[in-house]
């Protein structure tokens, strides 16, 4: 009983780590030219991947809310690009 008790809580702590949010937050995640690191692990309970368009300005990261709309794209899996 001990051992079954003790591997679920070893599979529920490495369950945590897989479940971390990734989004681009770079303009072009395919231009190799980007120097910057185009990929943010998100912070615990933050479920979206949020790219918002007014105008020339493309702006993307983690969002803990997100709706989409004419200027904003919402996605909810790693690297997504909304």
């Amino acid at each position: 009983m001990k051992i079954l008790l003790l591997t679920l809580l070893v599979v529920l702590l490495c369950s945590t780590q897989v479940l971390t949010l990734k989004c681009y937050t770079c303009e072009d995640p395919e231009n190799p030219l980007n120097t910057t690191p185009c990929i943010e692990e998100c912070a615990d309970g933050v479920s979206y991947c949020k790219t918002v368009v007014i105008g020339n300005n493309l702006t993307r990261g983690c969002a803990s809310e997100c709706t989409n709309n004419e200027n904003t794209g919402c996605c909810d899996v790693d690297l997504c690009d909304p």
